[in-house]
């Protein structure tokens, strides 16, 4: 049995083997740890308060948790702000990990989302894909900012739908030659698909394939979008409608690819 203290409250700590304790517990270690600063108050206040950083960027200088950077600032006394995302240099740099004060997400400032969203009418899916950020990031920033988002007529209004009439790429293409073509035979399709014939041939197929796209090797798990059964001899064909061999597992992207034009050595299609 070797006795010890505990590094944080001093309590004896006996325990079996060659190597004393350090901690009674581990409420006690993480007292510890967190009283344990790597930065002096002189530092801290250079980067938090002269420099503008914020804390998620202080403890990425520093490998630790921007919590405990605030936590550092309150021990040390130091004036926290108000959290925000409009504040330069600070919250806004957790992404873009730049200490250099200049925020690369303009939405951040209200003015400018503002003229962008309501005065140019741009949508939050447009303004979203000049960031590549999600449409609900630009969202959450519009109620943030206290700017009345469209409704569903109001966006309808505005919205670019493309060119109209001969003008569209898609105009006058019907049948096979249109990506949406579902082969004419919807009612059926909806039959079979609540059928459980479909249901254990789909089963037997994804299986087969491992879920994994079989034209781009992409796995289910790793893919943003939704997988496709793809019949490789048309739909129209009842008897091989249900046949595995005849039913290859595909992701939306590239069943989409392979019912369109660009697809030019007909992957994936006997017909």
């Amino acid at each position: 049995m070797i006795k010890s203290n505990c590094k944080q409250c001093g309590v004896e700590i006996i325990r079996r083997g060659e190597k004393a304790g350090v901690f009674c517990s581990l409420a006690c270690k993480g007292g510890w740890q967190r009283s344990q600063k790597p930065v002096d108050r002189e530092w801290l206040y250079q980067k938090y308060v002269v420099e503008g950083l914020g804390t998620y960027r202080i403890g990425q200088i520093v490998g630790r948790d921007p919590k405990r950077v605030y936590e550092w600032l309150i021990g040390y006394g130091i004036p926290t702000r108000k959290r925000g995302w409009n504040l330069t240099g600070d919250e806004s740099d957790r992404d873009a990990g730049s200490g250099n004060g200049q925020s690369p997400k303009p939405y951040l400032d209200r003015d400018w989302l503002y003229q962008e969203y309501v005065v140019k009418q741009r949508s939050a899916a447009e303004i979203a894909a000049d960031f590549d950020c999600k449409e609900n990031n630009i969202l959450y920033f519009l109620d943030k900012h206290g700017i009345s988002k469209r409704s569903i007529s109001e966006a309808r209004e505005v919205k670019h739908w493309g060119l109209s009439g001969e003008q569209n790429g898609m105009y006058g293409v019907r049948g096979e030659d249109n990506p949406n073509w579902k082969g004419g035979g919807t009612p059926e399709r909806q039959a079979l698909y609540s059928s459980q014939e479909w249901s254990e041939a789909v089963q037997v197929v994804w299986k087969r394939d491992r879920a994994t796209c079989q034209r781009c090797k992409t796995r289910a798990r790793d893919h943003e979008g939704s997988f496709h059964i793809h019949h490789i001899v048309s739909f129209l064909d009842k008897t091989l409608r249900t046949e595995p061999s005849n039913l290859v597992l595909l992701c939306d992207k590239c069943h989409w690819f392979i019912h369109s034009r660009e697809n030019t050595e007909g992957e994936f299609l006997n017909d």
